[in-house]
């Protein structure tokens, strides 16, 4: 009785990788490498922008904390009514009001400040002002500070992940191309019966393979030859 090895039905390794598919064509394995780094293209910029996020935070928060110990938090009372600016946060107007506040000590200063739009004169208004007395904007909170640096990293990632999908088309687009001029070529020499140099080794009833080198993907079965 005749006996097989546990390893007879495995099929042999082929120059593609151990258990490799022999009936894949070589587009088959390119379109394969391609989504596989196209993948690793969004993992590298998913690092990017983690990398772009904590890089933002990491440098506008000690600059928000440097700007913040120089400002000064002053009383301020108003003048006259508010008028409206060019200036928009939101999507609303802001205003501004003649003022004056004292700042530092019993320094008087006078000038334009931003209020809400319902100010009376004569109302007492917090504002900032620098070391000088000057108006100036508050500096941007932890808050502020956070989302600006996730923005950043936000529009890196979806940067990189554009040209890797831009990448990934453009790729599959010329590997079909290719594969398309590939199989009417295969078709063209089997309708025209052109002998090759190797096509002596199989039956007459076969297509010549392809110029990649893999085997032409014809019919399910083949016309069989009686012996």
């Amino acid at each position: 009785m005749r006996t097989c090895s546990r390893h007879a039905a495995r099929p042999p390794p082929s120059r593609f990788g151990h258990g490799g598919n022999p009936l894949s064509r070589p587009a088959d394995r390119h379109r394969s490498q391609a989504v596989l780094m196209a993948f690793v293209g969004m993992a590298l910029a998913a690092l990017v922008g983690a990398g772009a996020t904590a890089a933002g935070y990491a440098t506008s928060h000690p600059q928000a904390l440097s700007a913040t110990s120089r400002l000064h938090r002053v009383n301020a009372v108003t003048l006259a009514p508010p008028q409206g600016t060019d200036l928009t946060v939101a999507g609303r107007t802001m205003y501004e009001a003649d003022a004056y506040w004292s700042w530092p000590g019993d320094q008087h200063h006078t000038g334009s400040i931003a209020v809400p739009r319902r100010t009376s004169p004569g109302s007492t208004v917090s504002t900032w002002v620098d070391d000088r007395g000057r108006p100036v904007a508050a500096s941007p909170s932890a808050t502020d500070t956070a989302v600006n640096a996730l923005l950043i990293g936000r529009f890196a990632f979806c940067g990189l992940t554009v040209l890797v999908a831009s990448g990934l088309t453009a790729r599959l687009a010329v590997l079909d191309r290719r594969a398309c001029d590939s199989w009417q070529s295969s078709w063209a020499l089997y309708e025209s019966g052109v002998a090759l140099p190797h096509r002596a080794s199989r039956p007459a009833d076969r297509p010549p393979p392809l110029p990649d080198g893999s085997a032409f993907q014809g019919p399910d079965r083949w016309p069989c030859t009686r012996g």
